[in-house]
């Protein structure tokens, strides 16, 4: 029988990874305070193409509703940096926040009081887009869809998002958003500077990226791989594909909302624009850029496009032109991306290999239980179950095995 052979560690990748955790951590030494913030911002948007990555580069799931997942977080945070903004600091003079004010609220509303405090907001920006994505994910892999229908519902909920937030401006700030946020502070007032806050980015980062390797190439990360290539035969095999679905499609919407909850006391302030379509299609085109299913391609494409961007404004305004032309050109000659470009050995996917077994069935069969996590907790489950119920008897008698049926028919002669 097939046995799986354990992913090694890739010494050249730590080695690269090592050298350029290095460099960064230098940056804010030896750059400005500009370019140390923006570089900051870049490795956040390269977060949130990971997370993509995990959905869409892995699992094949084609999602523009990161943005919505990333918004969320970054509400979350930008109530608690608005509502610890001292009284001498807001528009009025009083501890209600401006836009608040503006809208004739006299007090704060109750879903949004417990946002005052810190451990709370910084749940909040992990659980509350985990937990839409949790819902919105059940409804649509419990109802099989799949495909480009997924996409367009990814569609939909971001326009509907953004009419929403933008309608309540009383609660959201409208257009403009939640902007004049405190800075960030932690342990009873230790306020962040932006050096600290970059260091906090940057660790945050290198986690999610080391983090998501090692998912990826666990068994697990190769149920993913599956499901992208043959949805069906892994189904057959007595996986349910949509727990694994599910499963991916919050993980990675938590990872979002903490990159959203990280980017508001760096950028101070957030807005609705990010839950739109026009950036969740940057989400998109930094991973095809960068190459699905390489997790370091979209941080990599997220920090060049970005770096781009700031460069090109300064010319002309018409910057997306040119990434609308790199897009093409990738997609016409690099299908994987400009990771592609890379010597196999510098790619952070397919470090797994199986080792060839004498029988595919058997070998497809015996690694597909052993990739499946979630097997023994639903065996252990199913038998407590019928315990409770009284049905264990009844299913042991109806089992029938070739030894049984063999013992029948000697006896019947």
């Amino acid at each position: 029988m097939g046995r799986l052979r354990q992913s090694t560690v890739p010494v050249k990748l730590l080695a690269i990874g090592g050298i350029a955790f290095l460099i960064l951590a230098i940056l804010p030494f030896v750059a400005g305070e500009f370019q140390s913030n923006l570089m900051a911002k870049l490795l956040l948007f390269g977060v949130l193409g990971v997370s993509l990555d995990l959905v869409w580069g892995f699992t094949g799931i084609l999602s523009f509703a990161h943005g919505v997942f990333f918004t969320l977080g970054g509400y979350a945070m930008a109530y608690y940096l608005k509502l610890n903004l001292s009284a001498s600091a807001n528009t009025y003079g009083g501890t209600l926040p401006d836009f608040m004010v503006w809208n004739g609220l006299k007090e704060l509303p109750w879903f949004i009081a417990p946002l005052q405090f810190f451990p709370i907001a910084a749940i909040a920006m992990v659980a509350v887009p985990a937990a839409f994505a949790y819902i919105i994910g059940s409804f649509i892999f419990r109802s099989k869809v799949s495909g480009v229908y997924i996409t367009i519902i990814t569609l939909a909920i971001a326009s509907a998002l953004t009419t929403f937030f933008v309608s309540q401006q009383a609660y959201t700030g409208g257009t403009n958003g939640i902007t004049d946020v405190s800075r960030l502070t932690l342990f009873g007032g230790l306020v962040i500077p932006p050096t600290g806050l970059y260091f906090m980015i940057l660790i945050f980062a290198a986690f999610v990226l080391a983090g998501s390797y090692w998912l990826t190439q666990s068994n697990f990360g190769l149920i993913l791989r599956s499901i992208k290539e043959n949805e069906k035969r892994i189904s057959y095999l007595g996986y349910d594909v949509a727990s694994f679905k599910i499963f991916i499609w919050t993980l990675s919407a938590g990872i979002a909302g903490i990159a959203g909850g990280l980017f508001v006391p760096l950028n101070r302030f957030i807005s609705p624009v990010y839950l739109g379509v026009a950036f969740g299609t940057q989400v998109v085109i930094w991973v095809a850029v960068g190459g699905r299913g390489t997790l370091v391609g979209p941080l990599i494409a997220a920090i060049l496009l970005g770096q781009l961007q700031n460069s090109v404004d300064r010319i002309t305004q018409d910057w997306q032109l040119i990434v609308g032309i790199i897009l093409l050109v990738v997609v016409l000659f690099l299908p994987d991306g400009l990771m592609g470009l890379l010597p196999k050995q510098f790619k952070l996917a397919d470090q797994t290999a199986l080792v060839p077994a004498s029988s595919s069935t058997t070998s497809g069969f015996v690694q597909a239980r052993v990739f499946d996590w979630f097997t023994p907790l639903q065996q252990a489950l199913r038998f407590v179950g019928r315990s409770l119920t009284g049905g264990s008897k009844a299913t042991r008698t109806s089992v029938d095995t070739p030894a049984r049926a063999s013992k029948r028919r000697s006896k019947s002669k």
